[in-house]
């Protein structure tokens, strides 16, 4: 992080706590461009899986002017806004290179969870959390499109069932 202010540095923002899609949405009626990367992943709800977001940096968003001479003032008496980061007196920035390994890190989330199957890999250790296999734990033995095949032992002996994936959890 750098403490120089060139003429497109990218300004980290501070947001109120669980405002940042309120700070981002006021910013952008400002005229700002404005970066919150967010990160996507499976969260098992009501003993379903479900694909959400969620913030990548909680309280921190990325801004920069949108226009030439555009003042940074206004920033920190938007609502949703604590202000901007600053060390001793200076604005905190961000080169464009570093915004783009953000954003690199934030599209790779997404294509990694991209496919609800890819929740559960070859090999991995999971545990039956519903259904008549309740409390069992295996291995993954194969993906496919809504089930997965696992490994269990059953009556001392290993055997391949098929479960459907909002059964199971990483153990």
């Amino acid at each position: 992080m750098s403490t120089s202010t060139p003429a497109q540095a990218w300004y980290v923002c501070q947001t109120k706590p669980r405002q940042e899609a309120k700070a981002l949405a006021r910013l952008n009626e400002q005229g700002y461009a404005v970066y919150l990367p967010m990160l996507a992943h499976w969260e098992r709800k009501k003993e379903a899986w479900s694909r959400t977001e969620q913030v990548m940096f909680p309280r921190y968003c990325f801004v920069r002017r949108g226009r030439d001479g555009q003042s940074i003032a206004p920033i920190r008496s938007t609502p949703g806004v604590l202000g901007l980061v600053r060390f001793g007196g200076e604005v905190a920035t961000l080169s464009d290179a570093a915004v783009e390994a953000i954003r690199e890190l934030a599209e790779q989330s997404g294509r990694q969870v991209a496919d609800k199957a890819a929740l559960f890999a070859v090999g991995v250790r999971v545990v039956v959390a519903d259904g008549p296999l309740k409390g069992l734990s295996g291995l993954v033995s194969n993906v496919a499109d809504e089930r997965v095949a696992v490994l269990l032992t059953l009556l001392g002996r290993e055997k391949q069932i098929m479960i459907p994936a909002n059964h199971l959890v990483a153990a």
